[in-house]
């Protein structure tokens, strides 16, 4: 996904690239939805889905904007950060207890992330600025999906999340909207379908291992991500992107693994 979004976002816009990309995934999950019936999807949480809804659309925009003007080392670096918006925001939002380690690692993934920005020795533009907001905006989406699975069910999630976002990326991509060839309209397309694969296999890795389990694997982002961009575009990810990553990803595992021996207790 992120490969093509940094193909396409030299001719057109990250508006456009989430309107198709949302539009794909509505293609995809829409009809298994309906078969199982309305009835199963009701819900009596319709705002909250719809927050949840605002929180990705601008966790996704930030995202494809950062793409098409930062390194892709640098984007899926700053993108590790999550799970520490994640502990911030449950200590402050959830009312969850985090004891001295979690603050302890969630301290060493914020040095990290520091490494890889270096304010004051590197210039912090808005494309930074644009994925870190993107971090913050989809630990935002978790809290509301934690809320949300107390009630419903990761159908509802799915669902709503997808109809609900439609219609909220559309207005938006009218005014930026520029008429594709047929082949960059594959290439869109494929967004679509990379996105709609990626939150299934999240989705499904968790529900058959603990995520001190999975997360482990997620480091893989890295390599694939700054192989692809040096192969394919000539981007290549320096020595503070490397170290600053993993002070970043450690961190993450550390709560990961945190949270999973909280879970077995």
């Amino acid at each position: 996904m992120l490969i093509l979004v940094r193909e396409l976002s030299a001719d057109y816009s990250a508006f456009q690239l989430l309107l198709v990309r949302n539009g794909v995934a509505v293609a995809i999950l829409l009809p298994p939805a309906l078969m199982g019936g309305m009835a199963a999807l009701r819900t009596s949480r319709l705002g909250l889905h719809a927050l949840r809804t605002v929180f990705a659309y601008l966790a996704v925009l930030g995202l494809f904007f950062g793409i098409g003007r930062l390194p892709l080392p640098d984007v899926t670096a700053l993108s590790f950060t999550q799970p520490l918006f994640v502990v911030v925001l449950a200590a402050l939002i959830l009312m969850e207890t985090v004891g001295f380690a979690r603050w302890r690692a969630l301290l060493f993934g914020f040095l990290g992330l520091l490494v890889v920005v270096r304010p004051g020795f590197a210039e912090i533009g808005l494309a930074t600025l644009a994925v870190l907001l993107s971090s913050f905006f989809y630990a935002c989406t978790n809290i509301c999906v934690k809320r949300l699975m107390t009630t419903d069910t990761p159908r509802h999630s799915v669902f709503y999340f997808n109809v609900l976002m439609l219609p909220l990326s559309l207005l938006p991509a009218l005014f930026f909207w520029i008429t594709p060839p047929p082949a960059d309209l594959l290439l869109m397309a494929g967004i679509g379908v990379a996105g709609t694969c990626m939150v299934y296999s999240y989705a499904r890795a968790f529900s058959l291992a603990d995520a001190s389990a999975v997360m482990p694997f997620d480091i893989l982002r890295l390599p694939m991500a700054a192989g692809a961009a040096f192969l394919l575009f000539g981007d290549r990810g320096d020595v503070w992107t490397w170290t600053g990553s993993a002070l970043i990803f450690l961190s993450s595992i550390k709560l990961a693994r945190m949270e999973s021996r909280k879970k077995r207790i």
